[in-house]
This record gives structure tokens, C-alpha cells and sequence, in this order.
């Protein structure tokens, strides 16, 4: 697939089934995400991957750390992780710089999730990328072995998706340009 093509056309997929990526695909996912923009080359991300037992696992995490408010709320957060057979949890392991504060860090982390996100999508899978609560909770960042002062950016749902990719409205590019000067 050509690069423009996968970068305008690409979609996200809110359920997704087997197959994954294979594990050569997957390096190549992972590849494509280490060469988003990053100032000071500070390789400030981590991608933590999270398939089979681990989604039920991750699931537990959710349950125990986010405090469900009802036994409905906790099955969700239970099942949440098995929405896809995929999930990479990209996070930001802040490195000290003079010159490169820690939201260009976050940003270059999200750069990357975006690179892996388009990667995967040229590869004939789909994705979605979730935060919500679990991606600001200090427990669940614990829990996955991250420092409380790490950033998880988000969890990038991987996987086949379960319908034909949905059409997306065209944007209008006068909408969202404009020239100064």
C-alpha cells in the first residue's frame, strides 16, 4: 500500500478479532513506530505488548485499580482488554533535557503510536487507540511495571476488524488551514 493511501484512508476499528499481526508484521509495526519525530532523539518511548492470557491479566489490573462504582462497571473493565487479540500500551519514560520538555516527549510517543497505527493499517489490520481512565491511573501504571511519573499515551488496540472499514467523513482542508503573513 502507498504511504499517502494508508495515511488517508486509514480508520479505526472499535472491535477486533484474530488474526494479530504476525510476529515479522509485528517488527515491522514496531519498526515504523521508532521512526516517528523525536527532538534530541531521546527515545523517550516504551511499547509494552499485550496478547493471550496477559488481556485477561491486563483486565484484572483495570478491575482492581479503577475502582468500579458497580458489578456492570467491573465486567467492563474485566472484558475491556479483549477487545482485540492485540494491545500495545505505549508509554513515556520521561528523560531530563534542557532543551526538550516533557510534552515534545509525550508528542514524540504519540508521533510514534500514530506511525504504528498507520503501519498496521498498510498491513491489512486494523486498530484503535484508547486512553481513558486506565491511562491516567498511577495503579495501573504500577501494576504494568511503569513508574508513577511515566505517561501511558495510550493502548493501541490490534487486530482484523470485524466489519469493512467504516467511511469517514472528508474533511475540508479550508475548515482547518489558514495562511498568516
Amino acid at each position: 500500500m502507498d504511504a499517502l493511501d494508508a495515511l488517508q484512508n486509514r480508520t479505526a476499528s472499535p472491535r477486533l478479532v484474530e488474526p494479530a499481526p504476525s510476529q515479522d508484521e509485528l517488527q515491522e509495526i514496531l519498526k515504523a513506530g521508532l521512526r516517528a519525530p523525536d527532538h534530541g532523539m531521546l527515545r523517550p518511548w516504551h511499547f509494552l505488548l499485550i496478547s493471550g492470557e496477559g488481556r485477561e491479566k491486563l483486565g484484572q489490573v483495570f478491575a482492581a485499580n479503577l475502582e468500579p462504582e458497580s458489578e456492570q462497571e467491573k465486567e467492563k473493565l474485566l472484558n475491556s482488554p479483549l477487545r482485540a487479540p492485540l494491545i500495545i500500551v505505549a508509554v513515556t519514560r520521561f528523560k531530563e533535557h534542557p532543551k526538550v520538555p516533557n510534552i515534545e516527549q509525550v508528542c514524540a510517543t504519540a508521533a510514534a503510536v500514530q506511525n504504528m497505527s498507520v503501519a498496521i493499517h498498510a498491513l491489512g489490520y486494523s486498530s484503535i487507540w484508547r486512553t481513558g481512565k486506565a491511562a491516567f491511573s498511577t495503579a495501573v501504571k504500577e501494576a504494568l511495571g511503569f513508574a508513577a511519573t511515566d505517561e501511558i499515551v495510550g493502548f493501541l488496540y490490534v487486530g482484523t476488524p470485524t466489519f469493512a472499514d467504516r467511511p469517514v467523513p472528508e474533511n475540508k482542508i479550508e475548515d482547518y488551514v489558514s495562511t498568516w503573513g
